[in-house]
């Protein structure tokens, strides 16, 4: 019989034996044991009808069974053809050879926790600061800020990758969670309590600036908002200060994680409704971005008095720590969140001083939507910049007070803040600005990007991942690159400082 059919094959044209062979058409056999398929060849024309109903029948149970396929005409008349799917997300292929992955609720969730943890890090990183970066950024010029900006980003991303290295090395070493204190990662690595104190005191001290910065200008915005009400921006920023010690009391760490990145969705949306007019506004776009510097100094003093204003808008570093408990100490998912949520405000703070430069800024909030748009972009990043500055005050607040009556060190871990960390963290900042009567306080962001700053997020950085890693007996994975660019950034910004302040005095 068979000798028969393959002389037929061979006289019949070429699509007759096509017909004679999807008359035997392939059968699919499931292998026990495994999730694959495979393919037979062609049945003889003598092939029990019986076999081919059960192979039928089985393949209809088993997609009738699996809620992920929906009921298609497309699937039913597959279903001679495909006999399963796979229990591990993953569809077998017609092809046999090819495995395509699909996604499951475990892959969303993760994607959607970096996600919020990068919100968190532009709500944190975009504030009140960026009002003051268009008048330094003019004094060097559009190119050279944009170069400078983005030299910055790479130097806090270089410290922000270091710091979460830190923290989870710190959390792998330990048999308790790692609370989110600069303060106890010096305790833990350098083993010295003044190492610790001084370290906590300059984190307290540069969030605390950032924070009476922020309090400051949410008082002069809402007075001049509502300017028909007759409001004083010192009353504003007090009031303004108890909403945020309130909600800090009352809400979780993951409930103060959704309105930070509820003001970022707000910042962005209202951003987008200001930038994209703002841009069409400009009446020369090519010469605004190729002016030169405004500075009549020159280059060099407009960029030593720009550096400072620059490095600590794009500080971001205070809440890596937490950022990196947000996400389970997990090294990919926070390497992820803090280059992208770094990014994007320094995108941010380029297109705004483009913007404003070019004059588009200006013309669009003279008008009532695009003033509207303005105080929303303004209020948006105030809020979201004061909620990731408390947060970190308190996690250096909590260490203290834990320390203070407790032994136990990192395995005290909340997720809500006491209410006597909080009131530390909002008392004095809040009372530095009813107490100057709500005055600008922009020398407070000059000063901590000139000296804080390179400190605490430059030098520290490096020290402390060189001494869990000898401690660890590793050697050190990061490019020694990375840490001779901090270092070196460190003492050369801390440097010129000092130096243009004595020349200065001496002048």
């Amino acid at each position: 019989m068979q000798s028969r059919l393959l002389i037929l094959l061979a006289l019949c044209p070429s699509s007759c034996a096509f017909q004679l062979v999807g008359f035997n058409r392939l059968q699919n056999v499931h292998t026990s044991g495994s999730n694959r398929m495979r393919y037979m060849q062609p049945s003889s024309a003598i092939e029990n009808d019986e076999v081919k109903a059960r192979s039928r029948r089985l393949a209809q149970d088993k997609f009738s069974n699996d809620k992920r396929v929906p009921r298609t005409e497309l699937l039913a008349a597959t279903l001679d053809s495909v006999v399963d799917v796979d229990n591990n997300n993953h569809v077998a292929s017609l092809w046999g050879g090819f495995d395509i992955p699909m996604p499951g609720p475990n892959t969303v969730e993760a994607a959607t926790k970096v996600l919020s943890a990068s919100l968190l890090i532009t709500g944190n990183t975009v504030g009140s600061s960026m009002f003051v970066l268009p008048e330094a950024v003019g004094g060097v010029g559009l190119i050279n800020g944009s170069v400078l900006f983005l030299g910055l980003y790479l130097y806090n991303l270089i410290s922000g990758l270091l710091l979460a290295d830190v923290a989870i090395k710190l959390h792998e070493s330990s048999e308790c969670e790692v609370p989110a204190s600069f303060k106890d990662f010096a305790d833990a690595a350098m083993k010295s309590e003044t190492a610790g104190n001084a370290i906590g005191a300059a984190s307290l001290l540069i969030n605390s600036c950032f924070l009476a910065f922020g309090i400051s200008h949410a008082g002069h915005l809402v007075a001049n908002t509502l300017s028909g009400f007759g409001l004083e921006p010192t009353m504003v920023a007090a009031g303004f200060s108890f909403i945020l010690a309130t909600a800090s009391c009352t809400q979780t760490n993951h409930g103060l994680e959704k309105i930070a990145n509820v003001a970022v969705m707000v910042l962005f949306s209202s951003f987008a409704s200001l930038l994209l007019p703002s841009l069409a506004n400009v009446s020369d776009p090519l010469g605004t971005i190729l002016a030169p510097g405004t500075n009549p100094e020159g280059f060099a003093p407009a960029a030593v008095a720009a550096i400072p204003l620059i490095l600590s808008s794009l500080t971001y570093q205070n809440i890596v720590p937490s950022i990196t408990k947000l996400l389970d100490f997990d090294r990919t998912k926070s390497t992820t969140a803090i280059a992208l949520g770094s990014f994007l405000p320094m995108a941010v703070y380029i297109a705004w001083c483009f913007a404003a430069l070019g004059g588009g800024l200006d013309n669009l909030t003279a008008s009532g939507t695009g003033g509207a748009a303005f105080t929303a972009f303004s209020a948006s990043a105030l809020i979201g910049s004061c909620v990731a500055c408390i947060m970190s005050l308190a996690e250096e607040y909590e260490s203290i007070i834990s320390n203070a009556f407790s032994r136990e060190q990192y395995c005290s871990v909340n997720d809500k803040f006491s209410i006597p960390a909080v009131t530390m963290a909002v008392a004095p900042p809040a009372a530095v600005v009813v107490g100057t009567g709500c005055s600008d306080l922009t020398c407070t962001l000059h000063f901590c990007g000139a000296f804080v700053t390179p400190f605490l997020y430059g030098l520290l950085p490096v020290i402390l991942f060189q001494t869990i890693s000898k401690k660890d007996g590793e050697m050190a994975s990061y490019p020694s690159l990375g840490s001779t660019i901090l270092a070196g950034g460190a003492v050369g910004c801390i440097g010129q400082e000092i130096i243009h302040d004595i020349s200065q005095m001496i002048a």
